[in-house]
Parts: structure tokens; sequence; C-alpha cells
């Protein structure tokens, strides 16, 4: 798969930061590393500006996101093409870090939601409704 088409795709925006980036501040990021089975499929890629993917480096996507809530709430919101299982995925280990309840609620009620605002009405319900990580 082309780096330009996934870019296309999510609109040159970073899923974790929201930033709109140019072509060259980006980068292609695997919700599922390689090295740990993931491949390189439509449902498995997403836009990454440089810093951000710096920045979660080589970590867990659940972990990254448990630390760092406005990029969980980005990830939902712009990770429209990340496929189901693997949103659930991510959302269970969030669950088992205690940053979210009810996974797959929380999953397929981001997948029903059609506008932004209403995702992240849901992520601040499950951010104040769910304790803070250590």
């Amino acid at each position: 798969m082309k780096r330009a088409a996934i870019f296309a795709r999510d609109g040159y925006r970073c899923v974790y930061c929201g930033v709109v980036y140019e072509t060259e501040d980006l980068s292609v990021d695997h919700v599922q590393p390689q090295m740990r089975g993931g491949d390189g499929s439509w449902g498995n890629v997403v836009t990454a500006c440089r810093g951000c993917n710096t920045a979660k480096g080589g970590e867990p996507l659940a972990l990254y996101l448990a630390q760092t809530p406005e990029a969980r709430r980005n990830f939902f919101q712009y990770a429209r093409y990340v496929w189901p299982r693997q949103l659930k995925a991510v959302a269970e280990e969030l669950a088992r870090r205690g940053v979210v309840e009810r996974p797959a609620d929380f999953v397929e009620g981001v997948r029903k939601l059609r506008s932004s605002e209403a995702i992240a009405d849901l992520l601040i319900e499950h951010t104040q409704n769910s304790p803070v990580p250590e």
C-alpha cells in the first residue's frame, strides 16, 4: 500500500494529535506492529506525524493511548479505517488498564457515531467516568 494513499485517505491528519500536515511531515504507523504479527493492510495502518510516531516509539498502541488522553481521543475520532477487530483489541487493552469501561460498547458507540462532536462527547464521558491509570 502506498504511503500517499494512506495519507490521502486520512486527510493528511495525524490520528494522534489531530493536526493536518504536509506529506513530508507524515509517516505511516501500524496499529498492530509488524514485529507483533501486524501487516501493512489498509485496516492496520494510520497516518501519524513524525513527532507523534517518535513519541509513541515501539510502545504498544494501547499503552501509548492510555498515557496520552489527547491521542486516545483523537485516535478513536480520526482512525476511521482501522479494522474493527483492531479497535476492539485496543479498547479491551485500555479496559484492562482501567482507562475505559465496557470496551465492546465503547467501540460500537464510536463506530456508530457520525459526527466528530458526538465521538468527542463519548470520549469525554468515558474519561470522566474512568480512573486515571498509574
